[in-house]
Order: C-alpha cells, then structure tokens, then sequence
C-alpha cells in the first residue's frame, strides 16, 4: 500500500513523553476538526478499543464518523479473543472500510494505536491480517485514478480525555459483551496466553523445594 500510493497515507505520530508536544498534537487535532466542520470533502473517524480482563468478555472496538462538525453515523462490534493491538486494528478496519463507502476526499482517522494504524496498511503476514487486508483492499478502491485523495492517521492517547476520541473511547469501555461460542481468537492473544503458561509453568518448577 505505501509503495503504491505513497504520497496519500500519512502518519501523525505524538510523543506520549512529552506534555508540551502533547498539547501541540492536540492543538493540531482541534484545528484541523475546526476546518473539517466547514469541509464536505474531509471525513473524521475516531476508533477505539477495549479489552475486558475477565475470560467471558470479547474485546469490542467502536468507531465515529464526523462530517461537517456533525455525527452522522457510527460502528461497534465485538472483536472476539482478542488482544488490546489486533482489536484497535478491527476498529479501524471497521472505520476506513466505512468511509471510504462516503463521498469524499480526505479521511482523517484518530486512533489511539499508532502501531496498529501502521499495521493496517501492512499486508504481510501479521496477527489480525484479514484486517489489513480488508483495509488495503478499501484503500486501493479509494485512491485508484483518484490522486487527490488521501487518508491521515493521527495519534490521540485516550487518557488525554481529547473531545471527539474520547466518546468513542467511553463508549468502548462501556460496553460488556460476553463470550459465546465459535469465538474468534487472534494470533497475538494465542501468543500470550502461550507465554503466560510457560511463565506460570517456571514459576511453579523454581518455587518447588528441592529435593
């Protein structure tokens, strides 16, 4: 994807150590939703995600769409087993597929994964790679023959409280949907869930007395 349209995906990354370029980032986010809200070609997409710690909740992803300083519509769906990285990137799977369905220009999408916004658009083997390429596949349709189009992927820390992210993120958080069966389970979690055995399985071996 940024082999072929490189000039058309960017990537807003904010420096989560530093309060004064957290404020800058955020003052950048403001106005360019101020100049969204007067804008029909700009589309503004907030994604989050929450994993739930107990073993009979699914991860749920939400995403907004912002047009003209308006809502005008909005997704979210259980993400199964899924770990905190594959289930930011279903919702903005579920963000870009959405919006690039709408008639415009410019996409903006304000996510509080980074990482996972650079895995979306990434087609290599991966954990959650039927997302990217849903994503890619969205984005090759959108850009095609269309060269004035682009989509920006900004870095909102949810614990920054950042207005339009953070009512995707209370509504993520909000939201408790149990397991149920045939539950999809992502690479990552198996990978965890691997690793967290085998630190179960050494604890227990050196906490035995020996003999």
């Amino acid at each position: 994807m940024l082999d072929n349209f490189p000039d058309q995906v960017s990537f807003h990354p904010c420096d989560r150590s530093n309060g004064c370029i957290r404020k800058l980032q955020f003052d950048a986010l403001d106005r360019l939703c101020h100049e969204a809200s007067s804008d029909p070609s700009t589309l503004v997409v907030t994604t989050n995600a929450s994993v739930i710690p107990p073993r009979n909740m699914q991860a749920v992803s939400v995403v907004y769409f912002w047009r003209l300083g308006e809502q005008v519509s909005s997704s979210k769906a259980p993400a199964g087993r899924a770990a905190a990285l594959d289930a930011e990137l279903f919702a903005i799977r579920l963000g870009v597929v959405k919006a690039t369905s709408f008639d415009v220009k410019c996409i903006v999408i304000i996510t509080d994964s980074l990482t996972a916004a650079r895995r979306a658009v990434d087609a290599s083997v991966h954990s959650g790679q039927a997302h990217s390429l849903a994503i890619v596949q969205a984005l090759r349709g959108f850009f095609t023959n269309h060269p004035d189009r682009s989509i920006h992927f900004w870095d909102c820390p949810s614990k920054a409280q950042w207005s339009l992210h953070f009512l995707a993120h209370e509504d993520a958080t909000s939201t408790k949907i149990a397991t149920g069966r045939h539950l999809a389970t992502l690479l990552d979690t198996l990978r965890s869930k691997s690793a967290a055995a085998c630190l179960d399985a050494w604890r227990t071996s050196f906490a035995r007395p020996s003999s």
